[in-house]
């Protein structure tokens, strides 16, 4: 089963729309929000599992320019709520 994560970022002023664009051609990203409060960017990533997932984390977003800050959230359970 996929591992679904949120990763919530902080971007240098005035390059969030430029990271933005970057992620969004990320495959693992499925969705992709500019948001306001401490966090600048918030992007659901699906990956295989925990080690995929720190791959994606620590090789890919931390090369993008401008990212000062992530934090990674893991979804704890998939499916349906009620």
């Amino acid at each position: 089963m996929p591992l679904r994560a949120y990763i919530l970022i902080n971007t240098q002023i005035g390059k969030t729309a430029e990271v933005a664009k970057t992620l969004s051609e990320m495959p693992e990203v499925k969705k992709l929000d500019i948001i306001m409060g401490p966090y600048d960017i918030i992007t659901e990533v699906e990956t295989e599992d925990h080690d995929t997932l720190s791959e994606v984390v620590l090789r890919k977003l931390q090369s993008i320019p401008y990212i000062q800050h992530t934090m990674t959230c893991p979804v704890v359970k998939m499916g349906e709520t009620h």
